[in-house]
């Protein structure tokens, strides 16, 4: 009797021994390395571990989960909007500090002329004072400006085929708290925006983030309070050329470019948007910065730009055959005698706005309504045209300091740091 209960003894001691209390920590996971395409999408690795585990940190691109049960890591990874692949790691450790990596990789969008751009905005917020909301900018106000653009260049009656979205990381890869809103503290209130844009002072390129990734947009209080934005012309890699857009020649370093490549908007006029479904503003932001993307995107003023002033011309200078153009100089000499006299016309059903949104063709002499974005003064300012929007098509396509896909056969450039080229860089920037 004794010997048969010393072997059930040593029966519960073994089975005791395999119990799942001391089993060996285990941490694996389905698959190691993740490709994601262009497009972005969501996945999920099986995970097996024997104690609950945690995530370590990921770039603003991806967002990384547990499942309820912790027998799943489930990934979101958003929109590759830039022009180069990019990756990234997420690490699980479990309760035991056994760890597993999984590396994120994510391809480009390939060019194609079909491509639909979305084209990352930010803008630079440059304040003294946080409480003036003028410079500050109330939070939430420039998303509606954004969608306001986005809803002029929608309905423009020409394929645009992009958007305008609001940038969502910073370049170090870090969520923006408020998207497309860098708020930076600033030395100056007060800027001549054709210094800004033209002087070639360093301090003013490097409040830009990389032109290649985000079309910039830089508010601050202009020391003339007539112009209301300014924007840079884009740049087109020889061999690839349109008239009126500068080339860079092969061999050029595009990190020597000393002007900043972007959008200037003064912030004396952030606020205002027309109320109400007849207001009218000649200062209305939402169709200045429209307009100014309009320059930005390799557009000219809708009428005679280079011939201001002289009262016989009836050249068209905007390289848009489908423009109609008119003799700026005259339009607004009548005008400024209008305002002088009645003031600031206000609505769309005006006497005043009814006159002065129609325009002399100063080629056939025929009367035509303003409808164009790149029009400016009173104008319905709703419209671009085929050859706009092919101009557009092509800067998209193919410029550089522009966001998105390109086609760049032929070229020949380099943006390293140490490389210096012949070719110099010279402002190009129209209000």
């Amino acid at each position: 009797m004794k010997l048969k209960y010393l072997f059930l003894l040593l029966a519960v001691a073994v089975f005791s021994g395999c119990s799942e209390d001391d089993e060996d920590p285990v941490l694996t996971l389905q698959k190691t390395e993740l490709t994601a395409n262009a497009e972005g999408g969501e996945y999920t690795i099986g995970v097996t571990s024997t104690s609950e585990w945690t995530l370590s940190e990921v770039p603003a691109w991806v967002v990384a989960e547990s499942s309820a049960t912790l027998d799943k890591l489930m990934l979101k990874v958003n929109e590759n909007l830039g022009q180069e692949s990019r990756s990234a790691e997420v690490t699980l450790t479990n309760a035991e500090t056994l760890s597993q990596k999984v590396t994120i990789k994510q391809d480009a969008y390939a060019f194609s002329e079909n491509h639909f751009y979305k084209l990352p905005v930010v803008f630079h917020v440059l304040y003294w004072n946080q409480n003036n909301k003028y410079h500050y900018v109330e939070e939430g106000h420039l998303q509606k400006v954004l969608d306001g653009v986005n809803q002029y260049y929608d309905d423009c009656g020409a394929s645009m085929n992009f958007d305008f979205v609001m940038a969502t990381e910073d370049p170090d890869g870090n969520k923006l708290e408020e998207p497309g809103v860098s708020r930076e503290k600033w030395q100056y209130t007060t800027m001549d925006p054709s210094t800004f844009m033209g002087s070639g002072d360093p301090k003013y390129r490097d409040i830009l983030w990389d032109p290649s990734k985000y079309i910039n947009v830089v508010l601050y209080n202009f020391s003339d309070d007539l112009v209301l934005g300014i924007a840079q012309f884009p740049w087109l890699p020889e061999p690839f050329e349109m008239d009126g857009i500068s080339q860079v020649k092969k061999g050029a370093n595009l990190n020597e470019n000393p002007y900043p490549q972007c959008v200037s908007i003064n912030n004396k006029y952030i606020y205002d948007i027309p109320k109400g479904a007849n207001g009218y503003s000649m200062s209305n932001v939402v169709a200045t910065l429209s307009h100014e993307l309009g320059h930005f995107l390799g557009l000219y003023h809708a009428f005679n730009q280079l011939l201001n002033g002289n009262t016989n011309s009836n050249e068209d200078s905007d390289y848009c055959t489908d423009t109609p153009p008119y003799n700026k100089y005259r339009y607004d000499v009548a005008l400024t005698n209008y305002l002088t006299h009645y003031g600031d016309i206000t609505s769309t059903t005006s006497d005043g706005y009814e006159e002065f949104v129609m325009r002399t063709n100063s080629k056939t002499g025929e009367q035509f309504r303003s409808t164009n974005i790149m029009d400016y003064a009173v104008s319905d300012a709703n419209a671009f045209t085929t050859q706009q929007a092919e101009r557009v098509k092509y800067i998209l396509h193919h410029a550089v300091f522009v966001p998105g896909p390109k086609d760049y056969t032929g070229t020949d450039f380099t943006t390293t740091r140490n490389s210096t080229s012949d070719f110099r860089f010279t402002p190009q920037f129209i209000e």
